[in-house]
């Protein structure tokens, strides 16, 4: 037996014991150590916002419709950020072995059932705990891929939660000449100024016009949008300068009455990119897939500043008191991972 965070309606969090089956042919069971607890997506299913809970997706259009039912149902498992150790194999498994570290796009759960060819072996030495973050890196890397950006340029990331805080830091790597970061929460602000942003600024602080001032009138190259606020992707098509990119990292919940398609999108020609970690940008042509962009993730791992992002830490049996927690998104917080013990 396991035990399982399980939703059982909107904000509503239940620790169940479940079992878990012996793991098949290609199959891997792994024994959790540690699971992030997503503020982005994962809080809109949280919320019962999701598409998914009143809509069905069309494989064949990919377009998403109403529906008597739906993709969803309660009770849910959820959760795709999960580290552990392996504790058995299913026949033809050759990698990973047992007792290697893993993590697997899984609930949060004790223990998990994964395949195999899915699992990513987390680099030596490196702390369980950061392993959490390797679904947030690659979403990070993926919507850096889609801004492209080129030395020198200036580049402003909107929301400094987690998947924020890892693109300001690739984004310096990537060689932008201006890094500014863009939050309401003071202490993710000062973070971002500590991982290599050059100016941090409150939303109130009048973004766009700080942007030109910082940059002879020219605005930003490139807008990384990461916040899911829908005042926030209107002022980054105001940040961005005459025929800039701004990159929607964010999954947009609920109703968008409030985007403003008039005044600077009509005048300016900025370019909104949608980024979506499911695919890798076209444009990169063949050589790049999502293989590809694991590997560096795996690189990346142990390379980043990764300590200071981890902030919050509850067992699994306080698993509701976790996720009011992140809903709550209190000052201070930014990772917020689920322990099961040894």
């Amino acid at each position: 037996m396991a035990k399982a965070a399980v939703f059982t309606g909107p904000r509503q969090v239940e620790v169940h014991e479940v079992e878990v089956a012996t793991p098949a042919a290609g199959e891997i069971q792994v024994a959790t150590m540690f699971s992030g607890i997503s503020a982005g997506t994962e809080m809109n299913v949280y919320r019962g916002r999701a598409p998914q809970w009143q809509q069905r997706l069309d494989p064949a259009t990919r377009l998403f419709a109403r529906s008597d039912k739906s993709e969803w149902t309660y009770p849910l498992t959820y959760g795709y950020a999960n580290v552990g150790r392996v504790v058995s194999t299913g026949p033809g498994v050759a990698s990973p072995s047992v007792g290697d570290a893993v993590f697997t796009y899984t609930p949060h759960q004790s223990v998990v059932l994964a395949a195999a060819p899915g699992a990513v072996r987390l680099p030596n030495g490196i702390d369980p705990r950061l392993g959490v973050l390797n679904a947030n890196l690659n979403t990070a890397l993926n919507g850096v891929l889609d801004a492209r950006p080129a030395i020198g340029d200036a580049v402003v990331v909107s929301g400094l939660g987690v998947i924020g805080l890892l693109v300001t830091q690739l984004v310096r790597r990537a060689g932008a000449g201006l890094v500014v970061g863009v939050d309401r929460v003071r202490s993710r602000r000062d973070l971002a100024g500590r991982l290599g942003a050059d100016l941090v600024l409150d939303p109130a602080d009048g973004v766009a016009e700080r942007v030109r001032a910082a940059t002879h009138n020219r605005g930003a190259d490139i807008v990384i949008e990461v916040s899911g606020a829908a005042p926030a992707l209107n002022e980054a098509i105001r940040t961005v300068g005459f025929g800039g990119r701004v990159v929607a990292m964010s999954w947009y919940g609920g109703t968008f009455e409030s985007l403003n398609l008039a005044g600077e999108f009509h005048h300016n020609r900025p370019r909104i990119i949608s980024s979506q970690v499911g695919s890798v940008n076209p444009d990169l042509g063949p050589l790049w897939d999502t293989a590809r962009r694991q590997e560096m993730v795996s690189l990346l791992l142990p390379e980043l500043d990764l300590k200071p992002l981890f902030t919050h830490e509850f067992p699994i049996d306080r698993a509701a008191e976790a996720y009011a927690l992140v809903d709550q998104a209190p000052d201070g917080l930014v990772q917020c991972v689920l322990s099961y013990g040894e």
